[in-house]
């Protein structure tokens, strides 16, 4: 049921007309192991779009935090990782008038309950992403109003506080993504890697007995290719986190206020917030959904602290009799100045990587044109080697959606048979999909054999 805007009169007027586009998704595990293909999917929504201004998680009041709840959070936490300061929880079923719970009438009130549920979900954002300082948006709504003029009021004035704060965030560009994957892709993953771990000992030690030597040289290699993969990766996640901090884009700590309005003075709100580097700009924002702007600054200070940043302690009030006081206040600075010391150590690290991996790979060439196999049988045991040591890099190597998409109809199929394929099988179709899909497989497939 849609109801009009009410003021904190009672009275009807016209909204502000804005226009939301939302991805409504499903939970995470409340599927039937589709939930690889919906974060696909998801991923894919977002990517047409272009851009995001927030998620938002809805949560019943009174539901437990449980371990599949803060696994579903965890996912879209490490998802989306550039949205991870736009979010809003949305608590339904808040029951102001505490119909369902006469009992908290007596002890309690509507505003402490809704107090500790920010608490309680509070403490759980920060401890699953190990970032103390979290905060988020929460709005609490109860649909069930029962044709009751006030609880339409409190309801319309949730929905405006709820749509002011999407159109306050800034709304984040979204190229890419990387695809995270789920329990059921990562257990068919791991049968192949056991399948493949299996096959390059094998082919290891058959080497070993045709000619120790140079069963001894392709041990040596098949170590300096896990060392330069693993150098490889230790380079890319360098290179991550230097995209992900040294830029100009800003890094915020936010604080919300709310004050109700009152009889016979203005609404005001103390608040204190650390900027994350002494050079930063800080926004006030009103998010009350009226149509006039009231909020303002009454004063504020700025005081230097000893690790380089500022304490901003200001004073906001309403000048407006009768009218409540809702928003936040965000201080931003920029990311390579907050990161600025990370940075530092990031780049000299990427440039010993770097270093490291080009003498590395030099090595590995050199040792590759040592491999002079002339025998079938031992060419035929290094091929059988190389394509089941690019297959493993590969399986362990980050993914990305294009990635998971190539490969989808095999991890189809794979699903579908319910453990009915052998390991054997399940690795043929699975090298016939990476031979064919991804261009890692094309590059090899003139000098392909079959892994098993």
């Amino acid at each position: 049921k849609q109801h009009p805007a009410v003021d904190d009169w009672g009275g009807t007027k016209s909204p502000p007309q804005i226009q939301v586009h939302a991805l409504d998704t499903p939970g995470v595990e409340d599927t039937k192991g589709e939930d690889d293909e919906h974060i696909q999917n998801i991923i894919d929504a977002v990517i047409n779009l272009g851009s995001l201004s927030a998620l938002v998680m809805v949560t019943k009041c009174g539901c437990p935090i449980t371990p599949a709840w803060k696994e579903q959070i965890l996912r879209y936490w490490r998802q989306f990782p550039m949205m991870q300061a736009q979010w809003i929880f949305v608590h339904t079923a808040a029951d102001p008038y505490a119909k369902n719970n006469p009992q908290r009438r007596k002890t309690s009130s509507f505003e402490a309950a809704c107090a500790n549920r920010v608490e309680v979900v509070t403490e759980a954002m920060q401890d699953l992403s190990k970032d103390k300082s979290f905060t988020a948006a929460h709005v609490f709504v109860e649909c069930d109003v029962e044709d009751e003029e006030v609880l339409e009021a409190v309801l319309a004035k949730k929905q405006n506080n709820f749509f002011a704060l999407i159109a306050n965030f800034v709304a984040v560009r979204i190229d890419s993504l990387p695809f995270q994957k789920g329990p059921r892709l990562l257990e068919i993953d791991a049968g192949l890697l056991a399948s493949l771990e299996a096959i390059i000992q094998a082919s290891t030690e058959t080497l070993v007995e045709v000619k120790s030597s140079l069963g001894r040289l392709l041990e040596l290699k098949n170590k300096h290719a896990a060392e330069t993969e693993h150098n490889r990766q230790k380079l890319l996640a360098v290179e991550m986190e230097l995209r992900q901090i040294d830029h100009d884009g800003e890094v915020q700590n936010v604080q919300y206020f709310d004050e109700t309005w009152r009889f016979f003075s203005y609404p005001r709100s103390q608040i204190s917030i650390n900027s994350r580097h002494w050079e930063y700009t800080t926004s006030v924002i009103d998010t009350t959904g009226y149509d006039n702007q009231y909020l303002q600054v009454e004063s504020e200070t700025a005081t230097p602290m000893d690790e380089g940043t500022q304490l901003i302690e200001m004073t906001l009030v309403t000048p407006h009799l009768f009218t409540s006081m809702s928003g936040k206040v965000v201080v931003a600075s920029k990311s390579r100045d907050v990161y600025a010391e990370r940075v530092h150590i990031l780049k000299d690290q990427h440039r010993e990587l770097a270093h490291t991996l080009e003498e590395e790979l030099a090595a590995q060439k050199l040792e590759e044109d040592l491999l002079g196999i002339r025998q079938e049988e031992e060419q035929h045991t290094i091929c059988r080697h190389k394509i089941a040591g690019a297959m493993r890099d590969f399986i362990k190597a980050p993914w990305t959606c294009e990635t998971y998409r190539a490969m989808r109809p095999f991890y189809d199929e794979a699903k579908a048979s319910q453990g009915e394929y052998c390991s054997a099988t399940s690795l043929r179709k699975f090298q016939r999909a990476w031979l064919e899909n991804v261009p890692e497989g094309r590059d090899l497939a003139e000098q392909s054999v079959d892994v098993i």
